[in-house]
């Protein structure tokens, strides 16, 4: 069967297929086969002349050569030929396996913390360089995640180089929505323009929303709203994805390496709490006696059976949800202006040694409002894990039937469903037959 690819055997590489293009501005990007070394590579056809664009852009192709051969990163797919076509030209670039993040992607916010160190790194390799490199064109297409999150950086078509600010170009180039102010409107650009575009970006993974739809989430000053599409982030992570954000770029981090630091240590989710009365064995979780007798637990699950289960309970798990823990009634409704539900998991019999606890708990839509994670050693039979829940910011979930989880190393143990209603709706329900 034949194909309308390009013959490129003369200059030594075989077409095999098209990983994508942009027509309008002459650019089409080919998955070829190198003849000689049989390796995979990608091939980056720049079509001036049958476009319509302009030759000039013959000078950012230059800029991206220039850039990539005095590059050598990992994660910066290495620059390996070029060669000149009718009414155009090709680069040739290392091929690395992986999807951009602008492919629909549910990645979770561990997961995209991890991807945004991935990529600080990479930027502080390139502001370390003398003069510091600027991408200028940051934005979800550009960044690579293959299957074990290892990430990669591309396209340099708009990279410049300069001291600590790029003086002024004549042309804007960039693209709407994560191009930072100072960008957007011509002015002099520093190593903190590229933080804001990062920022833009996680912003999308985060909110999921597709990059070409950013603009939904700017108010009318063009200052990015996010935080009430995100209320299972902890404060520590909003106000991070914030300062990165920030319009003036001297209210944003200094550069990647400041950014970096400041992200390590923080907790991506806005943390369960723990009953006050309950001695911790870290933030998130705890372990106490379980209640004597147990007549007031819902069993959840029937028995069940893992091969490297680290607790064995007896016949099934045992769960409460409930507003009052000395006291308690376990509930299958509750009302947001309770303010705060707590969840307690009978253990088991624990077998010797730590295990790691995590109680999750996703509302009426299925969002992540609240994770909590713990080393756990349980001292008794029938020990339990307690967490509690705030409704905060009752307008910022959505009720509906929540779920509740709870892993134990790793592996889900126990679940329980709770009917969450609003502010305006009676107080709680008692599950019948449990009192």
């Amino acid at each position: 069967m034949t194909n309308n690819f390009p013959n490129f055997t003369n200059h030594g590489y075989e077409v095999n297929e098209e990983l994508g293009h942009n027509r309008a501005g002459g650019r089409i990007t080919y998955l070829a086969t190198a003849i000689n070394t049989q390796r995979p590579v990608v091939v980056k056809q720049f079509q001036f002349d049958r476009t319509g664009a302009d030759w000039t852009e013959y000078t950012a192709c230059e800029q991206e050569i220039k850039v990539l051969q005095n590059l050598d990163h990992f994660s910066i797919p290495r620059y390996l030929d070029s060669f000149p076509t009718p009414g155009g030209f090709c680069m040739v670039q290392e091929y690395k396996n992986a999807p951009s993040l602008n492919h629909r992607h549910n990645w979770t916010p561990q997961q995209v913390k991890q991807i945004a160190m991935s990529v600080l790194e990479i930027l502080k390799y390139l502001q370390s360089r003398i003069p510091p490199i600027i991408h200028r064109d940051l934005k979800p297409e550009n960044i690579l995640v293959d299957e074990r999150l290892n990430v990669y950086l591309v396209d340099f078509g708009f990279a410049r180089t300069g001291g600590g600010e790029v003086t002024v170009s004549s042309v804007v180039k960039g693209t709407l929505g994560f191009m930072p102010p100072e960008q957007m409107f011509n002015r002099q650009l520093t190593v903190a323009s590229d933080l804001y575009s990062l920022g833009a970006t996680l912003i999308c993974l985060l909110t999921k929303t597709p990059s070409l739809e950013i603009s939904t989430l700017m108010d009318d000053e063009g200052k990015i709203k996010f935080k009430h599409r995100v209320p299972h982030l902890s404060h520590d992570f909003i106000s991070w994805l914030q300062k990165m954000v920030e319009p003036n770029y001297k209210d944003r981090y200094a550069n990647a390496e400041a950014a970096l630091k400041a992200l390590i240590p923080l907790e991506v989710l806005r943390p369960f709490e723990m009953p006050k009365w309950v001695v911790p064995t870290s933030v998130g979780l705890a372990v106490t006696a379980a209640v004597a007798g147990g007549v007031f637990f819902k069993f959840i699950k029937p028995a069940w059976e893992l091969a490297n289960a680290a607790l064995t309970p007896k016949g099934a798990d045992l769960v409460i949800i409930t507003t009052n823990p000395e006291s308690p009634e376990n509930i299958s409704t509750i009302d947001m202006k309770q303010k705060r539900v707590y969840f307690g998991v009978t253990l088991g019999e624990a077998k010797a040694g730590a295990h790691q606890g995590m109680c999750q708990l996703f509302d009426g839509v299925g969002a992540l409002v609240g994770m909590g994670e713990s080393t756990l050693e349980p001292s008794a039979k029938n020990s339990q894990a307690w967490c509690w829940y705030d409704f905060n910011n009752p307008k910022e979930v959505q009720p509906g039937e929540w779920k509740f989880k709870f892993s134990l190393d790793g592996q889900v143990v126990a679940e329980q469903s709770l009917q969450v209603v609003g502010e305006s709706s009676s107080s709680v329900t008692p599950i019948n037959g449990d009192n």
